[in-house]
Parts: C-alpha cells; sequence; structure tokens
C-alpha cells in the first residue's frame, strides 16, 4: 500500500518537505494551465498521476484543456498513472489507449455514476485499476447509498488483486496488485535510459527481478569487445538501485530459465526489440507484456563512440 497526495504548487513552496514521504503525486489537470503542468511533470521526480475530465464539468478550475492534447503530453511524459471521470462502460479505455501512445501509462477508471456502478465488473475486467469519486456519487444517488457502493466497488477490486485508490480528503490509499516483474539485459555502462526502463518495470508490480545477461551471451550479439564491464560488476550495479528488489544472472538472452524459476507476473522490454524471448511463455502462463518506449538518445554503443572519440 501506499500513498497518493494531490500536488498544489504554492502549499509545495509553504511545505517543502510534505511531499517526500507521497509515493504517488496526484495532478487534477483542471486547476494547473498546460504550462505549469508540463513545469511539474519535468521538475517533479515521483511517479504522477493526472486527473482527466474527458465529460463537460461545471466545478470551477483554473484551465480548460483539449484532453486529447493532454494525453498526448501525459503520453509524451511517461506518466505512471491517467485517471478518466465519468467512466460507465469500457469504450473510452482503447480511445484514451491510442491518444496516449504507449503501452506504459496506466489508466484508471474514475466510477462517478450509479450507471458506472452498475458495469464495474466489466470495467474492473478492462481498465488497469479504479477509484471512486464518492462527493460525485453521492451527488447522484445519496451520500448512504455512495458508501454502499463504493464499499461494494473497493471489495470487488481487493478480491480481484485489481489496483485502486481510495480517496480520503486530499489523500489517497494506492492498493497495489501484489505483482512480480521481470526484466532483462546487459546494462554495459549503466546511463539514465536504462534506469527509466527500470523504474517503468518496478511500477507494474511489488516486487522487480533483474537478469542480468552474461558475458558470452552479449559478445555473441554484440561483438568481441563488449562487454565493456563484467557480469559480476554489472550485477552489483544493477543490485544497487533502489527500485530493485533482487538480481538474477542470466547465462542468454533467453529468460525462460529464469522466469520458470520465479513465476513472473510481468516480463518488461523495451519496444527497440522486434522480437522479446520470453513473450511466448509469459503470455501462456497468463503474465502481462509490457514494451516501454526506447529512451532515446541514451545507449552503450553510444557512449563508448564518444569515449573512443575524445
Amino acid at each position: 500500500m501506499g500513498i497518493m497526495a494531490s500536488y498544489n504548487l504554492l502549499y509545495k513552496k509553504k511545505n517543502p518537505k510534505f511531499y517526500d514521504n507521497v509515493e504517488i503525486i496526484r495532478l487534477n489537470s483542471p486547476w494547473y494551465t498546460k504550462e505549469d503542468l508540463i513545469d511539474v511533470l519535468i521538475k517533479v521526480d515521483k511517479p504522477k498521476f493526472i486527473d482527466v475530465n474527458i465529460k463537460f464539468r461545471t466545478k470551477s478550475k483554473v484551465a480548460d484543456h483539449n484532453y486529447s492534447e493532454l494525453l498526448k503530453i501525459a503520453g509524451e511524459h511517461r506518466v505512471e498513472w491517467v485517471g478518466i471521470s465519468n467512466i460507465e462502460d469500457t469504450t473510452k479505455y482503447g480511445y484514451v489507449r491510442k491518444l496516449l501512445g504507449n503501452d506504459v501509462t496506466k489508466i484508471c477508471a474514475k466510477i462517478e455514476t450509479l450507471e458506472g456502478c452498475k458495469r464495474v465488473s466489466d470495467i474492473i475486467d478492462v481498465f488497469d485499476g479504479v477509484m471512486v469519486d464518492v462527493e460525485d456519487l453521492a451527488f447522484e444517488v445519496g451520500w448512504e447509498k455512495a458508501a454502499i457502493e463504493k464499499d461494494k466497488i473497493y471489495g470487488l477490486c481487493e478480491n480481484l488483486g485489481k489496483e485502486h485508490f481510495k480517496m480520503t480528503g486530499a489523500i489517497f490509499e494506492h492498493i497495489k496488485v501484489a505483482n512480480v516483474v521481470y526484466t532483462y539485459g546487459a546494462f554495459d555502462l549503466l546511463h539514465p535510459g536504462h534506469i527509466n526502463m527500470l523504474k517503468t518495470a518496478k511500477s507494474y508490480g511489488d516486487k522487480l527481478i533483474v537478469g542480468v545477461v552474461s558475458d558470452d551471451a552479449i559478445k555473441k550479439l554484440k561483438g568481441k569487445n563488449r562487454p565493456i564491464q563484467k557480469q559480476e560488476d554489472r550485477i552489483k550495479i544493477v543490485s544497487s538501485l533502489k527500485c530493485v528488489d533482487r538480481v538474477m544472472p542470466q547465462n542468454s538472452y533467453d529468460p525462460v530459465p529464469n522466469m520458470e524459476n520465479i513465476g513472473p507476473d510481468v516480463l518488461v522490454k523495451g519496444d527497440d526489440w522486434d522480437y522479446i524471448p520470453g513473450q511466448e511463455w509469459i503470455q501462456k502462463n497468463n503474465g502481462k507484456l509490457i514494451k516501454p518506449k526506447y529512451s532515446e538518445g541514451w545507449s552503450t554503443s553510444n557512449i563508448i563512440k564518444q569515449v573512443v572519440g575524445a
């Protein structure tokens, strides 16, 4: 379980340490101009949840957004979550996913109407997470029935192991799925692209296990001058990262022997791979394959070229 807190620019200035122990920063988009929103996305180094109100709402707000543009911005900045208001069925999931332009950002269905409550089983099956806005739901059905529906929905989420967000004022409890995530690679001359991918991988579960590929396997793929660092050194470096829970040596680029030992729920590998070894295993075992976007501008090969050319 983690904590998500709504982010306030003025409060951050007055109480700069308030957000230190917060797991996720919530950004309610109508309260931000486009410029302020992008500034927070760039400067704040924590997972983020952006509320996106696709359906017209009458509440007062700072900015009116083009929500197609807003979802594109969220996708480009690799936002961990977007919360979509007024979800009453599953039709908006594909539309939002397309506008995000990636398979990494998770989509949270915000249940705010009785119609959404009636179809919540289907919604839970399709969306990556669920949040109940009790205040908006109470406006339609009254506080007593809204509380009953909220408890019913969150109980269903917990029984099915579905991620959900319980709201208490400006603070939210983030109830995670107990997933094990596996990823693998050379991690030779660790750089920001590697770290971005590992942080993204960790966001899909509670435990991240990383396979570090052997020296011989890297030589076969990348040539006799690679890797620069020995496997034992690369394992030590990756093990030191806060987002990594366990590191395993991987004897080849085939992760299946390791995956059979640990039984991961999620396999993560960058979208720069046309074919991902291990994808058949994870799909056969009812797991999920995630392909984060490759971090352009960062590669070990480019670093080596720069050093050699220096």
